[in-house]
């Protein structure tokens, strides 16, 4: 899969804020799928919608122990979300940076005024 297809699916996934949350709360570490659905409020079919769509792009793993379903964040997954990131974080400090001394240019020019000539 290219850098493009796995960008693509790991902002699909995080699109919904209901599945930004979830990966909020998986943060803090596994959570049975019975105790995130009562922290947010879903509906069992809310919720394994949710997760789903996680676990298709490897953000969240599911692990079954009997009929407890475990989910935990898989955050090496996160990581050519967070290349991009700073791919892009770092060309906007560059570009402001040069805005910067495009700004400054003026006032160095004026804090330096030209000598007076001494034609009278």
């Amino acid at each position: 899969m290219s850098a493009t297809d796995q960008l693509d699916e790991l902002f699909g996934a995080l699109a919904s804020a209901p599945r930004r949350a979830i990966v909020t709360a998986l943060t803090d570490g596994p959570v049975t799928t019975p105790q995130l659905g009562e922290r947010f409020g879903f509906s069992k079919q809310a919720l394994n919608r949710h997760v789903r769509e996680l676990e298709r792009c490897g953000l969240v793993h599911r692990r079954l122990d009997g009929r407890v379903h475990t989910l935990a964040l898989a955050p090496d997954r996160l990581a050519p979300l967070t290349e991009w990131a700073t791919l892009i974080a770092t060309a906007w400090e560059a570009n402001l940076d040069r805005l910067g001394a495009v700004l400054d240019e003026p006032n160095r020019s004026r804090s330096n005024p030209p000598p007076e000539s001494s034609a009278s």
